[in-house]
């Protein structure tokens, strides 16, 4: 168990190495949903103002995922500035990241992740 927290977090907060498009919308999916959770529980419990603590943990964690998800697509962090560009930035960032498969075999950015993992047999 620990092993898995330990993993978990360094792949919620780490900049570097790749993250497939399965684990992107997984790592996101259970980021937003604690996200809220925790928001409406210190709303509930401590007020409206407790909630700022939760907005500098979880910044830092999506810029991690968009970060790794870029690296899969063998692209530099650099191109979330694509973002501030109004409406095709967001757009584009969404569909290169989200929806599109990452680079096959390893990149600059490390081991291909899908690979990883692989267990091959050689015969000789």
């Amino acid at each position: 168990m620990d092993r898995f927290l330990a993993r978990l977090m360094r792949r919620m907060l780490s900049l570097e190495g790749r993250l497939t498009r399965g684990g992107f919308w997984a790592l996101a999916l259970l980021l937003g949903g604690s996200f809220v959770v925790l928001f409406v529980f210190l709303e509930s419990a401590l007020g409206r103002g407790a909630t700022w603590l939760l907005y500098p943990p979880f910044f830092w964690s999506a810029a991690a995922l968009l970060v790794k998800r870029l690296h899969d697509r063998a692209r530099s962090a650099w191109w979330l500035l694509v973002a501030v560009i109004p409406v095709l930035g967001p757009l584009w960032l969404f569909i290169d990241l989200a929806l599109r498969a990452g680079t096959p075999g390893d990149n600059q950015y490390g081991d291909d992740p899908r690979l990883v993992r692989a267990d091959y047999l050689t015969v000789a």
